[in-house]
């Protein structure tokens, strides 16, 4: 991995979780790193943490990721410190529990603000000087429920506002991974499953009151580490990986679900009342 030594990273969502991971592990390699989030005392706190460990280049910048002028304030701030921009980690993101029949519209535009406008806009913000310096990565960090749709099941993910994110970030990335191979502009797509994070705390939830009562928490496939997503994303850069998974187990749940479909269905529809129970 010494290839990314002194390379310049911008990660989004890094206050905490699989950012605050990603950018350590970046920050690790010799990657100097522009710390984004909402929270900006915890990014500054990290990136004293950063230019002590590892004696890289630090920056935290205050910013929404549901805002456009903010996403490029923060590029061009970037570019101005720096003078390019080398990766992009899209991980700014949440969800939202709730079934398809009681989403407040103005939960679910704030959740496409975020986990996929947002996405687009710093995609687009980064590429002009990417092309201008001959190439670089973009990491969009979407997740196996971008490949599997989940009904509500009262848990971490399970619902049909954020899959669908995904589902749409999944079809960005794929179309500008082909558009932008000719600038020499990688786009990675890494697709967890439920990782160890506050991510998994602050899931917006839709208010009608029988949806209300459902808010047990949990997964299928177990909770991932927060270094183990962040190692892989790391490695997935150095490799020029096209899609990653962060276990085995995950791979094989989204398999299985698109092969026999009509099986997952089924299963879920059982194991959605066995949860929940018949609405009234």
């Amino acid at each position: 991995m010494g290839k990314l030594t002194s390379r310049v990273a911008v990660v989004t969502g890094a206050s905490s979780g699989s950012g605050a991971a990603t950018a350590r592990a970046l920050a690790r390699q010799g990657v100097h790193v522009v710390l984004a989030a909402r929270r900006f005392e915890r990014l500054q706190q990290l990136a004293v943490e950063l230019t002590t460990t590892y004696g890289v280049r630090a920056l935290p910048v205050a910013t929404d990721m549901s805002q456009g002028d903010q996403i490029d304030a923060l590029v061009e701030r970037t570019l101005v410190e720096f003078g390019r921009i080398d990766i992009l980690i899209n991980n700014a993101g949440l969800g939202l529990q709730g079934d398809v029949a009681d989403l407040p519209d103005p939960d679910l535009r704030y959740l496409f603000d975020v986990n996929v406008f947002g996405v687009v806009h710093a995609m687009q913000a980064v590429v002009p000087s990417m092309r201008r310096q001959g190439g670089g990565t973009i990491v969009n960090i979407s997740s196996i429920l971008g490949k599997v749709a989940m009904p509500s099941l009262g848990m971490v993910g399970s619902s049909a506002g954020y899959t669908a994110s995904k589902f749409a970030l999944q079809a960005f990335s794929a179309a500008a991974r082909m558009e932008l191979a000719s600038d020499q502009i990688h786009v990675v797509t890494v697709l967890p499953g439920v990782t160890q994070s506050e991510f998994n705390e602050h899931f917006l939830r839709a208010t009608h009151a029988e949806t209300r009562k459902v808010r047990r928490t949990g997964s299928l496939m177990g909770i991932a580490p927060t270094e183990n997503v962040a190692n892989r994303i790391v490695q997935a850069i150095a490799r020029g990986e096209r899609e990653v998974y962060i276990t085995f187990k995950d791979r094989l749940f989204v398999w299985g679900a698109n092969l026999a479909p009509d099986l997952f269905e089924w299963a879920m529809i059982r194991f959605r009342h066995s949860r929940i129970g018949r609405r009234a």
